[in-house]
């Protein structure tokens, strides 16, 4: 500061001046009169409704490495991704595939007409910090994604919006209301009985679970997620498994348990599939009626049982060790769990870093979503003969990163006629869904039968 600065009085303030009210009064008048002037921005968003049709946005083309024909179903400037792999995502006549898309700012279902190409709106949900919070985006928005189920026989997709538990038909797009739960949250996949006739699913306290992820997501901004371990999480987030008849809307709970699971999943009418049990991962079976709770794999010197799938021939899984602190010193385990005998077989995939088993209805397609050095698709033919056992590349994907969420990840299936491998992959910043011709390769007689 100057001299000149330093030597100038302060100003100071009467607080007895009465001063002129006009000018206020004025700017009130001018707020009341004209609100919108003054109002507060909103955000901008497009919003549609159940049965918006979008046009095709499909393109043919030739894998670069194979020159097998590949096919991109999706192309808007946002995420696609279909149903969570370990479910139908495709109608048994090859009809409609039924995905979830960010295209209009919130997570919506679609139905994808694989014959002429064309995208109809399936669902209309606006709630917030509705993404599968634990393993993918919690602060997305519009449906819960990852917990959705299409039921292959009533031809319904089953969902959840703010605190209901709804269903789109997806020929005639009748929407309904199957159940109300304002106090609770589903928090994990769910599942389809065979006769189409239970929807099971995972739900815990809605307040509680709130409150954890909001913790999660804090610690995570200051870089301290080692203050977030996982089995903490689970024994802090208590849930249950309950099921709904679909056609009666009669609901009941077939356990409560003290900890969190991620999945339940139907092997028969009666029996289901669950990840992970208490105080370890792995697998796990319970009748429908909440009895015969039974360890089917437990945590053994392979690892730990992940990522199971159900199939016509048996519930298919892998697991790993690290022998070492890098990727490259991971071993990597594949398995089959066979319910009729109660035995599971495992055989060693020859590969380190991350993978992540496929599904092919039948279970005689092996193939592997592999993110080391590159991300691939890999197949796995001869699991049964070491002699001939042998791993293919089949697909270089678009890189993403180890931690990336699973709306991400490839998560490959087979289509119901076994000639197409849909999987998701990054294009141009976006996930996206494509599907390569693979029908040469699924009817080989090279499965774990033979």
């Amino acid at each position: 500061m100057s001299p000149r600065d330093i030597n100038r009085p302060k100003r100071r303030h009467n607080l007895n001046v009465r001063r002129n009210p006009l000018p206020f009064l004025r700017s009130f008048y001018h707020i009341i009169t004209h609100p919108a002037r003054f109002a507060q921005p909103t955000l901008r968003y497009t919003r549609m409704s159940i049965g918006t049709v979008y046009p095709p946005e499909w393109r043919r083309t030739r894998d670069t490495d194979t020159g097998r024909e590949l096919r991109q179903y999706t192309a808007s400037k946002s995420h696609s991704y279909p149903l969570y792999y370990v479910n139908d995502s495709i109608t048994d006549d090859e009809r409609y595939l039924v995905f979830h898309s960010e295209r209009t700012g919130y997570v919506q279902l679609y139905r994808l007409d694989l014959v002429t190409g064309e995208i109809v709106q399936l669902t209309d949900g606006h709630t917030r910090r509705s993404g599968w919070a634990l393993w993918c985006e919690a602060e997305l928005r519009g449906i819960y994604n990852h917990l959705s189920t299409f039921n292959p026989v009533a031809r319904e997709v089953y969902y959840f919006q703010d605190h209901e538990i709804r269903a789109t038909h997806i020929d005639t797009l009748d929407n309904r209301v199957l159940a109300d739960m304002p106090d609770r949250i589903s928090i994990g996949q769910t599942s389809v009985s065979p006769d189409g006739q239970w929807f099971a699913f995972i739900h815990t306290d809605r307040i509680r679970y709130h409150a954890h992820v909001a913790d999660k997501l804090a610690l995570g901004k200051m870089n301290q997620s080692h203050r977030w371990p996982y089995d903490q999480w689970r024994k802090d987030v208590p849930t249950t498994i309950s099921l709904i008849n679909v056609t009666t809307g009669e609901m009941r709970d077939v356990i409560e348990l003290d900890y969190h699971i991620h999945h339940v999943n139907f092997i028969n009418a009666d029996t289901l599939l669950l990840i992970h049990p208490e105080h370890t991962r792995g697998m796990w079976t319970l009748k429908t009626d909440g009895t015969e709770s039974q360890l089917i794999r437990p945590k053994n010197q392979h690892g730990a049982a992940q990522h199971p799938v159900v199939t016509k021939s048996g519930v298919y899984y892998d697991s790993f060790v690290n022998t070492g602190k890098t990727m490259k010193r991971r071993q990597n385990w594949f398995g089959r769990y066979d319910y009729a005998t109660d035995r599971y077989k495992e055989v060693r995939l020859s590969v380190p870093g991350q993978i992540h088993t496929g599904r092919d209805p039948d279970g005689r397609f092996y193939v592997f979503e592999h993110l080391w050095k590159k991300h691939e698709l890999i197949t796995f033919h001869y699991p049964a003969n070491p002699e001939k056992a042998v791993i293919k590349r089949l697909r270089t994907l678009a890189p993403i990163s180890r931690t990336a969420g699973q709306r991400f990840h490839a998560h490959p299936f087979l289509s119901p006629n076994r000639q197409w491998l849909f999987f998701t992959e990054m294009v141009k910043d976006y996930a996206q869904i494509l599907a390569l011709n693979v029908g040469h390769l699924t009817n080989h007689k090279d499965s774990w039968f033979n």
